[in-house]
């Protein structure tokens, strides 16, 4: 971490959390709570990706080369690329 880090982090911390209460003043606590749900279980599903690649190595290698999805926006540089593995891992997130 830098010194531009440093200084930025507070105010993207109270820029984060201000647009989280308008959202929920806009949008009900109900609906953001599913947004952040949803959210924490991508970031969790791509843990426990790495977490059974480290346990058991290669053994889900045939499940994770076919594409399922394949989303390119080059517009906003959004690429989404999902396999049958990384459904799995999201699901043992969601749960």
């Amino acid at each position: 971490m830098n010194f531009n880090d440093a200084w930025q982090f507070p105010i993207v911390a109270g820029c984060t959390l201000c647009g989280l209460y308008f959202a929920m003043d806009y949008f009900g606590k109900d609906a953001v709570n599913y947004f952040l749900m949803v959210y924490i279980a991508l970031g969790g599903g791509a843990g426990v990706k790495s977490i059974l690649q480290a346990i058991f190595g290669d053994v889900f290698g045939k499940y994770d080369k076919d594409l399922l999805i394949d989303i390119n926006v080059k517009m906003i540089g959004l690429e989404v690329q999902v396999t049958l593995f990384d459904l799995l891992c999201l699901s043992i997130s969601g749960v």
